[in-house]
Formats: C-alpha cells, structure tokens, sequence
C-alpha cells in the first residue's frame, strides 16, 4: 500500500502563536489534526512553524515527524525530499483547521469529496511525486498545489467534515463547538454511548471501548483509556488515567492513575496522580487517594484519606480514617495486609504497617506496628462522671 504523508503549515498571524498552538477543549488544534489524520492512516508528517513554536509543535505530533522552521534556508529542498519519498498521496494543510475523524479519512483514501474549493478551505491533496516534481522545477508552493491538488472541499457532505479555525473570539467558539462535536462522533461510531454529545467533552487521544456509557458532563483528557462497558459520570473528569472494563465513576476526579475492573468510583471521590486501584475495588464518597496501591476488593467507602500507602486485598476502611503521611518536611508510607479492619476514625501515623487480619480498634491514632491478626486500641479510657452536667447547670443558674 503506497504511504500517506502529511504536510502541515502553522501560520502565524501578527507576530502571534499559531492558532493551530491554541487549546481546543483542553488540547492543542494541531494536536486534534494530528490524531484524525494518524486514524486515517497518515504515516510521516511535514510541519512547517514558526522557530520559537518549534518546541510545543513537536508535542502535538508523533515521533519521526519533520520540522522546518521559518528561517530554514533550505525549506524548499527538503519539503521536495519529503514528498519524493511518499510514493503515494501528499495532504497539505496550509490554514488552521479542525478537520474529524471521518474526514480525514475520507481525505486520505483519496475519496471524492464533490465540489472544487481546495484554495478557499486550506486543504489539498495531490500526488506527492508530482508535486516534488513541480517545486524541482521552481513553481512556488501555491502554483504547484494549483496545478497538481485533486478538487476537494465545497459545500458536500465533506463541508460538515471540517472548519476553519478563524481568528477573534467567534472562530474559537465554533472551533471548539466543532471539536467537541468531532470527538462525541468518533466515540458514536466505536459502539461508545453518550447520553447527552452536547455535554461530553472528549480529548482527541482518549480512547472508548464498545458498551461504554458516557453521562452528561464527562470529560476526559490527555492520554486516557477507559475499557469496554464502563459508566462514567455524571460531572466526572478523568485526565491520563487507564480504566478497566465494567468500571463505574460517579461524579469524581481521577488522575494519571490506574482502576482495575469492575472498581467503584465516587460519588464525590478524588484521586490524585500515581494511584493504583485494584479490581473490584470500592471508593465512595469524599474519599481521597493519592499515591497509593489499593489490592482488589477493598473497600473505602467514605470520608478517608488515603496518601502514600500499599494496601492489601479486601481491606475494610471505617468512616474517617486518615493516613498521616507529611510531617512537614518528608512523606511516609503506611503499608496495610490482606484481610485488615481499619476502624472508624483510625490515624494511622506513617511510617506504621499494619498486619494481615489485623484489627484497629475505632478512633485510635496508630504510632506503632500492629502484629498480623492482632486488634490494636490507642484512646484513652472512658470515664463517666455522673451527674456532671446536672451540677453544671445548677451551679449557672
């Protein structure tokens, strides 16, 4: 199969970052062009920026990529090495654009689009040997995309394909309406659900599988991946996180972090990078991670902090139990076996490890190690003074 090759431009327009370095949603546009053309099964990419948009152009764009700048002397000569080497079709993008999923693709099998508009929408495609052949012959780029591109663009089916990201406050809102409407159609059409598309907001690497249900007011980010028949949401955001299939997250926060299968999110839950939660694991409401490894089927089901901690397996955490990683100046660790109670109102005072099938007796601040199968009580003793507050009383009136 002959290879695809891309050449984007990222303009810049009054001395100002291309739009295309601009966030759409929470992600540069080049980077949403980028992943639709890479679906499509665009294989190298040109881009040419501005020198000092070098360094954020390379995030937006996959490894092996060729950078020109505005002050390369000989742009001309290696943008004709690149296209001699394709031996297949060359897409140019010369405008900022916001281009979907499906349009790319249609764009890069060489579909007809319909109507002739190339110059008026930015994007042209051609033979990449011809037009190489063209630039080694000293035509400038607009001649020879004039000469040489197919007729695309107009006002077809591929019109609702893509848009021009325009300058001021008007072209962002319908870039980023349009972006938001391409990633809840590339999720539509992978057997993902959305609830309400018009609340959703889809990151161009997020990745779905089939049988997902989306709530309104998700959004997902970065590099995530969530599995096959989750729910999520409502009013969740997940940002680079990889979730299991048959995962629920209920109005929660999770971030660069991993939740095994058939875990229970939320409501209210917040997890904090460099989690590790385990299949069939529960985090209810108002409970905080962060940094830890919590083993398959604990429950935390609320009102807990868990910081800086290897938990086991089935571990039941009571209401309002807190590991005291941070003593001012350095974080400890608490390490939790398989099989433990954490009573209610347990301070855990790292570094302290509490055994297999130990027990934590409800509101005890823990300094020490507890034995496995051990119960541990730190409290004081109970005493009852009666009639205290009927004397109390009397003595104020």
């Amino acid at each position: 199969m002959a290879q695809t090759g891309a050449v984007i431009f990222l303009p810049r327009e009054d001395g100002q970052i291309s739009r295309m370095l601009e966030d759409l949603l929470f992600d540069p546009a080049a980077l949403w062009l980028s992943q639709a053309l890479e679906s499509a099964g665009v294989e190298r990419f040109f881009v040419v920026c501005h020198g000092e948009d070098r360094s954020k152009a390379q995030t937006c764009f996959p490894d092996g990529t060729k950078f020109v700048t505005n002050d390369s002397g000989d742009a001309v000569e290696q943008l004709t090495g690149f296209l001699q080497e394709l031996e297949g079709k060359a897409l140019v993008i010369t405008r900022p654009v916001v281009l979907s999923w499906e349009g790319a693709r249609t764009l890069a099998e060489g579909g007809d689009t319909g109507l002739a508009g190339s110059q008026e929408c930015g994007i042209f495609r051609a033979e990449g040997a011809s037009l190489a052949q063209a630039l080694s012959e000293g035509a400038g780029l607009e001649e020879a995309l004039r000469d040489k591109a197919d007729k695309i663009g107009g006002r077809s089916n591929w019109y609702q394909s893509y848009g021009p990201f325009r300058s001021g406050t008007q072209g962002r809102m319908e870039a980023e309406q349009m972006a938001r409407q391409f990633g809840a159609e590339r999720l539509l059409d992978q057997g993902v659900r959305l609830m309400d598309a018009s609340s959703c907001y889809v990151g161009p690497q997020v990745q779905v599988g089939s049988g997902t249900v989306l709530l309104p007011g998700t959004i997902l980010r970065g590099e995530t991946f969530i599995g096959k028949g989750c729910e999520i949401g409502p009013y969740s955001m997940i940002r680079d996180c990889v979730i299991g299939d048959k995962v629920t997250v209920n109005q929660s926060q999770l971030n660069e972090s991993t939740v095994e299968t058939e875990a229970k999110i939320g409501p209210f839950a917040y997890i904090r990078p460099d989690c590790h939660v385990g299949a069939g694991v529960k985090v209810g409401d108002f409970v905080e991670l962060k940094n830890s490894i919590i083993g398959a089927g604990t429950k935390i089901s609320h009102l807990t902090y868990v910081g800086d901690s290897d938990v086991g397996q089935k571990v039941n955490f009571g209401c309002g139990t807190v590991t005291v990683n941070y003593d001012g100046s350095t974080k400890f660790r608490t390490t939790i076996g398989d099989n433990a109670f954490i009573g209610c109102n347990t301070n855990l005072v790292a570094p302290v490890k509490v055994g297999d099938g130990a027990y934590t007796a409800a509101g005890s601040t823990i300094t020490n190690d507890v034995p496995p199968d051990s119960l541990a009580i730190a409290r004081s003793m109970q005493m009852v003074k009666k009639q205290w507050a009927a004397k109390r009383r009397k003595g104020r009136r």
